[in-house]
């Protein structure tokens, strides 16, 4: 059995087309839709499980709210974009635990990707799915995603140990992610300007005060969490470019 929750924000004549070409019966589609696309949507099957939400919800509070449906066990399918044949095929008949798909790169620029997200697994305990577009659960994942408080995040964050992850390089491109660029700059900016204005303050402290033990373990130690601000901020800045922000709620679902 395979449970695909599908929440459509647009596209509606694509996400269509993909359920009515996969309806098996096997394969179950959970559904969640905005009220101003469900006219759009003409696909009816015992199989396609129909939720309305209000116009303002997104795509992951979407996703979140759907994880409440009754699922029977086995594998559960986040896909945030209409899938081609060959990705739904791959995704749904992989053995791993988690399947999940990848942009193409070049060898160069996969290394590079890889020495960050290692880099960012080391010191924070995480990293980052690198195409959000889709993921497939195996089945002994079912009972743990029943008990995840928020779906989305976990389907953008890895924080899973001991756990066999495949990935599938695709070349369409990932679908959009959520969040406010000029915010997440200028938080980044911040992260910098703290740095610069503690170097700044420990080299005037140093020069205009009598230099003592202690005033210097206080500037190294004032430094020392300027580069750790400063370090949190660019984690934080790359990991919104590449699954957008992290906690969303729960989209209101409208009575039909």
């Amino acid at each position: 059995m395979i449970n695909i929750i599908l929440p459509i924000t647009e596209k509606v004549e694509e996400f269509s087309q993909f359920i009515e070409t996969n309806l098996e019966r096997d394969v179950k589609f959970f559904v969640g839709i905005k009220e101003n696309l469900k006219d759009k949507l003409s696909v009816k099957n015992k199989n396609v499980e129909i939720h309305v939400y209000d116009n303002k919800a997104n795509r992951e509070e979407i996703i979140n709210s759907l994880h409440s449906c009754k699922m029977k066990k086995g594998k559960l399918m986040i896909l945030r974009r209409p899938l081609n044949a060959e990705e739904f095929s791959l995704l749904s008949k992989s053995s791993k635990e988690i399947a999940t798909l990848k942009a193409h790169r070049s060898n160069f620029a996969n290394s590079i990707k890889k020495f960050a997200q290692n880099l960012v697994k080391k010191f924070f305990a995480f990293s980052y799915f690198e195409d959000i577009s889709a993921i497939c659960y195996g089945e002994s994942m079912f009972g743990l995603l029943s008990t995840c408080e928020n779906l989305s995040m976990a389907t953008r964050i890895n924080k899973y140990v001991g756990v066999d992850i495949e990935e599938f390089e695709t070349p369409t491109k990932p679908v959009n992610k959520h969040y406010n660029k000029a915010t997440n700059i200028l938080n980044l900016m911040l992260g910098v300007l703290f740095l610069l204005g503690s170097i700044v303050g420990g080299v005037l402290v140093c020069l205009y005060t009598k230099l003592q033990a202690l005033t210097v373990v206080l500037v190294i130690f004032w430094i020392v969490i300027a580069l750790m601000v400063q370090m949190v901020s660019i984690v934080n800045f790359t990991r919104t470019l590449a699954v957008g922000n992290l906690r969303y709620g729960r989209a209101e679902e409208k009575t039909i």
